[in-house]
């Protein structure tokens, strides 16, 4: 079994990627921007409208963008943010109280998830996955979080993510246009064991293939104490409906002691 301590290492063969895996520079971000946008604009159009410019979450401390760049042309492929609550709540905090066994957890959520179409996308997307995985070992993060539309949830169901609280449940997310997410979790420390438990397809490539082309060396070191603040309302669920699954939760003001910011 995996521990913080003893991950397995079962690394038994190199491979090279037609496209890098970075940490975007502060001169990435206006190319990842426009990136964004037309990912977005496909689904989303009233989100995608704002986002032609780098967000402020971009430059904030315990935010990472990665960025996959073709080797061919250096071109955008794919694109990423993670959120680690440093020191203020993660995004999806905003919109739904996370259960208690979340309260004072080192916590990193994944946003900004878009991939280029094509033969190659599923690759890209597995090494933005493994990315940020390595990432959150790195940093000790005890549950990887992510919230994910229809039909992008599934995605996080293939790499074994569970619902947070309610199974199946979707929640208006104030940061996502308040568009129904469903939000799940993985124990960084515990994905090693539970993929090869399931004889998950993508094991070989995440935990026994070196992968040179994935490079996080200008990842923010956060090996210190975090704050791990916490959004604590008090929540007034509406009757769930049944056919859409949507819980509609309404955000009341802070519980007595909250640490809300």
């Amino acid at each position: 079994m995996t521990t913080r301590n003893n991950v397995r290492s079962l690394l038994s063969a190199v491979e090279h990627l037609p496209f890098s895996v970075e940490i975007a520079g502060r001169q990435d971000l206006v190319e990842v921007a426009r990136f964004r946008a037309a990912s977005y604009g496909k689904h989303l159009p009233v989100l995608a409208a704002k986002l032609h410019q780098p967000e402020r979450e971009d430059f904030e401390l315990g935010c990472e963008v990665f960025v996959a760049r073709s080797k061919l042309d250096g071109t955008v492929v794919g694109t990423l943010r993670t959120h680690a609550n440093v020191v203020r709540p993660l995004p999806v905090q905003a919109s739904l109280q996370l259960p208690s066994r979340f309260i004072s957890a080192r916590l990193v959520e994944t946003t900004r998830l878009c991939v280029q179409g094509g033969p190659e996308a599923s690759v890209v997307r597995s090494a933005l996955f493994k990315a940020m995985h390595q990432y959150c070992l790195t940093q000790k993060v005890d549950w990887m979080i992510a919230a994910g539309r229809r039909p992008v949830d599934r995605l996080y169901d293939s790499l074994l993510f569970t619902d947070v609280d309610v199974p199946g449940a979707y929640y208006p997310m104030a940061h996502a246009g308040d568009i129904p997410h469903r939000v799940m979790h993985l124990a960084p420390f515990e994905a090693q064991s539970v993929w090869y438990a399931a004889k998950h397809p993508l094991y070989q490539f995440a935990f026994g293939t070196s992968h040179p082309d994935i490079n996080l060396a200008r990842a923010v070191n956060l090996s210190y104490e975090w704050a791990c603040p916490d959004n604590r309302f008090e929540i007034v669920q509406t009757p769930t409906n049944s056919v859409s699954g949507v819980v509609h939760r309404e955000r009341r003001r802070p519980a007595v002691g909250s640490h809300a910011a």
